[in-house]
């Protein structure tokens, strides 16, 4: 009787459609709702957007962050030309990664490098936009790789996004359909073990499709949607709009350790600022712990282990230093 009970509360608790205090969060929300469910078409490029023009309360122009993404993919078909590559299927993903890793006419001789200056976000969430990344060509491991899958469907090349600790990169069939790794943080095409090794990734997590799977079109567009609650939670702290955020985008996407952990944390806030109250509301209260349980009890069978952020920044600045030398040595 008393678990029949739980079950209908967290029902209850459930069932409830939040209301967000922006508008700009609310329809966005909605429009990737409806890439997800299939009433507009599937868009990476535009869930992108989305997250961002939310943030900034819709101070962005679309047309102006098509217009730079068109300029590039023309420069991009260009070199594809030059090279004569056309019949390549990865044309497109060579172009993408040269224009972005290399310093050529094409970016002006600017290249895009990782920007180590609050790369999490955590002071400045803009640092995390692929609008910020066009403009000063410094991102990080959310931006680049958006970038370059965004490129890469521009001018017709296939690119997937792929997870690891605190970490994203690109994965791509090569010419025999073989998976290559793209990375560009530090640019290259590492090989599986070396992300195992590096990322200190558990074989059960790989089992289990973790980390280091291509993700399907509507996983990313998950993971915008991800980062669209990650954007409203810099901007208001967490609510029941990042809640139902999250509650969406992990029907589409079950096993995303980022988005699952955030939700749990959602809800431990929730949970505490109940508490805080004169007089709590004890079914609310009870719903939101039954959640909070059974979220990390997800975690948990995912085999999933933390990678702290100080440890991740100091394995890219390692790989930057032995890209240095490398660098050197070559001279």
């Amino acid at each position: 009787m008393k678990s029949l009970l739980t079950a209908l509360l967290i029902t209850i608790f459930l069932s409830g459609h939040s209301q967000t205090k922006d508008q700009f969060y609310g329809k966005a929300f909605k429009e990737q709702s409806q890439m997800l469910t299939g009433i507009v078409p599937v868009n990476f490029k535009r869930a992108v957007f989305l997250t961002e023009d939310a943030y900034s309360a819709g101070r962005l122009n679309y047309q102006s962050y098509c217009q730079s993404i068109n300029g590039i993919a023309v420069l991009l078909q260009e070199m594809i030309r030059t090279k004569g590559i056309s019949r390549f299927h990865t044309a497109g993903n060579w172009a993408t990664f040269s224009f972005m890793t290399d310093s050529n006419a094409a970016n002006h001789f600017k290249p895009f490098t990782y920007d180590f200056n609050d790369f999490t976000g955590a002071k400045d969430w803009t640092n995390m936009f692929v609008t910020k990344l066009l403009k000063t060509h410094g991102g990080n491991c959310h931006s680049l790789p958006y970038l370059y899958k965004i490129l890469c469907e521009e001018v017709g090349a296939s690119a997937f996004l792929a997870l690891a600790p605190n970490h994203i990169y690109i994965k791509h069939l090569d010419e025999k359909n073989q998976w290559t790794n793209v990375e560009l943080t530090n640019p290259g095409f590492p090989r599986d073990q070396w992300i195992i090794k590096e990322m200190a990734i558990s074989v059960e997590a790989i089992k289990k499709n973790i980390y280091m799977a291509p993700l399907t079109t509507k996983q990313s567009i998950a993971m915008t949607m991800f980062d669209l609650a990650a954007g409203y939670k810099a901007k208001y702290g967490y609510d029941s709009f990042v809640l139902q955020v999250t509650n969406t985008a992990l029907k589409y996407f079950p096993n995303a350790v980022p988005i699952i952990q955030f939700k749990a944390n959602c809800l431990l806030t929730m949970i505490k600022s109940e508490q805080k109250r004169g007089i709590p509301d004890s079914v609310r209260l009870l719903a939101q712990i039954s959640q909070h349980k059974k979220t990390m009890a997800t975690v948990a069978a995912l085999g999933y282990k933390d990678m702290p952020v100080e440890l991740y920044e100091q394995w890219v600045r390692s790989v930057e230093k032995e890209k240095q030398k490398r660098t050197n040595l070559n001279r």
